[in-house]
């Protein structure tokens, strides 16, 4: 009972109060989404391959706001048939990365991307919940070798993002700036 009389005071308090946030000493700012922030994914696959363990998830991206366009896979030997990518994986342009993950909290996979350009300091970043609907396809000759799992997911898609731009110092700039050679 005493313990109760002495925390309720500062719960009490500590329920009024809010967080102040403390100014960065870089300055980041994140933009938005807009009409043009979004990656426009095309020819989306997760599946294995039939007579084979090997598995892919392959993609087309594109970006029409940045006249951006990468092509995105990974190829790995598993059993069950569904890749899944550690963030960062790249694409065949290297300022784009993905990843494909499977997170129990929010049973199903994720599909995240990021483009990173503006010598490194804009990142688009962006990510969409792909399900977890894996179905099996069941090879019409009988070979049970031909029979592989894949990810019931749209092939074509958008991808919204938000823009962060950090935005250095300029004391930070000039630290970091090449020093002139006589």
């Amino acid at each position: 009972m005493q313990l109760k009389s002495y925390l309720l005071p500062f719960l009490t308090l500590a329920s009024t109060l809010t967080a102040t946030p403390i100014a960065s000493p870089e300055k980041a700012t994140l933009q938005s989404r807009s009409a043009d922030g979004c990656f426009e994914i095309t020819q989306f696959r997760n599946s294995g391959s039939p007579h084979s363990i090997s598995a892919t998830v392959a993609f087309e991206l594109v970006d029409r706001s940045k006249n951006l366009a990468a092509s995105c896979r990974a190829i790995l030997s598993i059993l069950p048939t569904i890749v899944t990518a550690e963030f960062p994986t790249y694409c065949n342009d290297s300022s784009v990365a993905f990843g494909f993950q499977y997170k129990p909290p929010f049973p199903g996979y994720w599909l995240s991307i990021a483009h990173i350009y503006n010598n490194n300091n804009t990142v688009d970043a962006g990510s969409v919940w792909a399900g977890r609907d894996v179905r099996r396809y069941d090879n019409p000759s009988g070979n049970p070798n031909g029979d592989f799992d894949y990810l019931n997911y749209p092939a074509e898609f958008s991808v919204a993002y938000n823009r962060h731009v950090q935005e250095l110092p300029i004391s930070t700039l000039a630290a970091v700036a090449p020093k002139p050679t006589a």
